[in-house]
């Protein structure tokens, strides 16, 4: 029995299954009887039409017949036929024509952009009337002009396509709206899951959508004929796409709470919706938890960092300097630390340490892996800096060939990370390039780096040891890894920036105090020292001078390996370079950054020229090998001149000629005439006179003869003869006799 819904109040949860309605909808309720006969009529239509056609066509026939019986007779016994009138050819092909015309206009309103049938649901439906209503236009308006015979045919061809058309479009409507009424049913049923989804916040506004969709899927199905079986499917994966839709919703802002979520409702959701979840959750899910895990671990400050016994715990201000030293704050378990890695001189060395600086360095020397860090030392302070100290690996200096590449490696990897850096002239008693130091370490700033402060490297594996899921721990460690690496970087940046605003107020007449205070805190405590030294320098009239031997290391440096030229900050030595140096090497930096093949080329010849010119100026004396004191430290500082002259005269050298490359033949013209001044001066007491392997010219190989002759000939420049540079040999194995000291100093093989 058919029951009338009635209003409720509330609605229940699940009404799918205390429905009662058994009403069904068939054909006949969308019209089916309407289509039938207007079916039907159109097919009468048509009848009654070739009914009137039949007769008048007999009846013109008779006519005929009456008119001419001969003729009849005569066709109808010997089989010829008579061709038709003119006239009457005209009004058929007249009524053809104008049919014709009707039949493209109703192909076109039909099935053309726009055309009736090619509309769907409502649009159809509602454009039925006006393409009914054209066409019968049309039909009038093509047949307008014809008269006569012409109009009869005409009327009979376009009433027949006529009716066609409307029959048709009868048919069509009535299909499209069935499309019309399942369209509005889902976008109904959606509506109610999109209330769901954007109220996923409240449980009861989720439970009220769900129950409305429900209803109107159920209303949809008794109109349309459906199966109970058809309709619980639909009410399923209709409450399944909620469930799931709400779940990617909140994964957007929590993977984890999301995937609460889903398991609350997996036996809600089918299969399908399920597996689609955990795969697009999966990762989330691991990200989200591996953030956790990562901010946790970051915020987690380094143990202990306090004076002993201080009950508070915190850590002092790190945009400050303390000015505390062991001796007047007591000791912290950093300090005992590197007291505990003093030798020598170390101890005392400690005692001085700033405690910014004490911290960095301890916090640095605590990250290290084991096998490094337990072999490192605290050997004193270092010579000429007063706030700087040399560090040894099992009581040897910190050296290349003292200690395993990979201590030198770390340390100066990571010194920059917790504000430090390794000067590049670290001991002027040593004439061994940049690359084979390292043993001196100097605060960059006066602060404690964010690095010192945070956990320490042991801390976070043991954190990461607690982590059971594997990806959640590898996902973890990338993250913290990046972290602190970008926390790094960022500090490094700031530092550098206000290091070159300080040098620019400084290059503009100003004076450290009038750049901002900010600015100077982060530039550090050193760069502000060393920019009062060199406006005392400027002040004195000494702004072109500069370190001889800092600017050659940075030569040989930049030659021999561009890359780690390239990661030098400049302006940590600005005090100590003249400015043409300062902007040389800021060039050569630029250059090395672009990493052109043709810099590295040109960085090996270099680096080959200083080794040639080493050669030959040991031959004359001119090293620091077994000289001490004074007199080494005036060695290393004529190598360092005559070093920068050869660089300055090669690339004198490269602008004269366009930026060609000096071959080696030129350098060695260059080196000699460089030679020249340093071997006809007096030579200097050594501690034992140098002999001289002198061979004749006879013994001279034909390279060797070959380059002596193109020297020569480029300072006459003509070709010269032998003889001239048989001369040219002789005079210069004479200036080099006098300078090894003639007595004696030399020999001829």
């Amino acid at each position: 029995m058919v029951t009338v819904p009635e209003y409720q109040s509330n609605v229940a949860t699940r009404p799918i299954f205390q429905s009662k309605l058994d009403v069904k909808a068939d054909a006949e309720n969308f019209g089916k009887n309407v289509g039938i006969g207007m079916g039907k009529l159109a097919d009468g239509l048509g009848n009654l039409g070739s009914s009137i056609s039949d007769v008048q066509a007999a009846r013109e026939a008779a006519a005929q017949q009456s008119q001419n019986p001969q003729a009849a007779a005569k066709g109808a016994g010997g089989g010829e036929q008579k061709a038709a009138a003119p006239k009457e050819l005209d009004s058929v092909m007249r009524a053809k024509g104008q049919e014709n015309q009707l039949a493209a206009w109703d192909r076109n309103a039909r099935y053309g952009e726009g055309g009736f049938m090619t509309l769907t649901g409502q649009a159809a439906v509602d454009g039925r009337a006006d393409y009914e209503r054209r066409l019968t236009e049309k039909r009038k308006e093509f047949g307008a002009g014809l008269t006569g015979e012409a109009a009869e045919m005409y009327g009979r061809a376009a009433d027949a396509r006529v009716n066609a058309s409307l029959q048709s479009a009868v048919v069509y409507s009535g299909q499209q709206r069935k499309v019309w009424f399942q369209q509005n049913a889902a976008a109904r049923v959606d509506s109610f899951a999109r209330d769901a989804v954007v109220n996923f916040t409240r449980p009861d506004l989720v439970t009220k959508n769900v129950a409305a969709g429900l209803l109107e899927l159920q209303e949809q199905g008794r109109l349309e004929g459906w199966s109970d079986e058809t309709v619980m499917a639909r009410g399923s994966e209709f409450v399944s796409g909620v469930h799931r839709d709400i779940t990617l919703r909140l994964a957007d802002d929590d993977p984890i709470a999301a995937d609460r979520y889903r398991n609350d409702h997996a036996g809600q959701m089918t299969g399908a919706d399920n597996d689609m979840l955990t795969e697009a959750l999966e990762g989330e899910i691991s990200n989200e938890h591996s953030k956790r895990e990562a901010g946790a671990i970051l915020t987690q400050g380094r143990r202990a960092s306090v004076p002993v016994g201080d009950a508070a715990g915190d850590l002092m201000d790190a945009g400050e300097r303390s000015g505390r030293t062991v001796a007047a704050a007591g000791p912290t378990r950093l300090r005992q630390e590197l007291a505990a890695r003093a030798a020598g001189t170390g101890a005392e060395a400690v005692d001085r340490l700033d405690e910014s600086f004490a911290t960095n360095l301890a916090a640095m020397i605590e990250d290290a892996p084991p096998a490094i860090r337990d072999g490192l030392q605290i050997l004193g302070s270092a010579k000429g800096a007063a706030n700087a100290i040399d560090l040894g690996w099992n009581g040897r200096a910190l050296k290349s060939g003292a200690a395993p590449k990979e201590v030198l490696d770390y340390i100066h990897g990571n010194a920059a990370r917790y504000g430090m850096y390794f000067p590049v002239t670290d001991d002027p008693e040593q004439a061994a390039p940049f690359s084979t130091r390292g043993g001196t370490v100097a605060p960059r700033g006066n602060k404690v780096a964010p690095r010192a402060l945070g956990p320490s490297t042991e801390d976070i594996d043991r954190s990461l040891a607690g982590i059971g899921d594997d990806k959640v721990r590898q996902l973890t460690q990338n993250r913290v890894q990046s972290a602190l690496e970008t926390q790094a970087r960022a500090e490094e940046a700031r530092t550098k920036q206000a290091k070159a605003e300080l040098w620019r107020a400084i290059d503009a007449g100003k004076t450290p105090d009038d750049v901002p205070r900010e600015i100077r805190q982060v530039a550090g405590m050193e760069t502000v020292s060393a920019a009062w030294n060199y406006m005392q320098t400027v002040a004195k009239g000494r702004a072109g001078q500069g370190d001889e031997v800092l600017f050659y290391d940075m030569r040989r440096y930049a030659a021999m390996d561009p890359d780690g030229f390239a990661g030098v900050d400049l302006n940590d030595y600005r005090g100590r370079l003249g400015a043409e140096a300062f902007r040389e090497l800021s060039e050569l930096q630029n250059a090395a950054l672009s990493g052109q093949a043709v810099i590295k080329r040109e960085g090996l010849q270099l680096a080959d020229a200083f080794a040639q010119s080493q050669k030959q100026l040991d031959s004359i004396g001119i090293t620091a090998n077994g000289k001490f004191g004074a007199e080494r430290q005036a060695a290393i500082q004529q190598v360092a001149r005559f070093q920068n002259a050869l660089a300055s005269e090669i690339a004198a050298f490269k602008k004269e000629n366009d930026g060609r490359t000096p071959n080696e033949f030129d350098i060695a013209s260059i080196r000699n005439k460089l030679l020249l001044p340093l071997v006809l001066r007096e030579p200097e007491p050594v501690m034992e006179t140098p002999v001289l392997e002198m061979a004749d010219w006879g013994d001279l190989p034909p390279d060797a003869r070959q380059v002596l002759a193109s020297e020569l000939s480029r300072d006459l420049g003509r070709e010269a003869n032998e003889a001239e540079v048989m001369g040219y040999y002789k005079g210069f194995a004479s200036l080099l006799t006098l300078a090894a000291g003639a007595d004696g100093g030399s020999r001829h093989s």
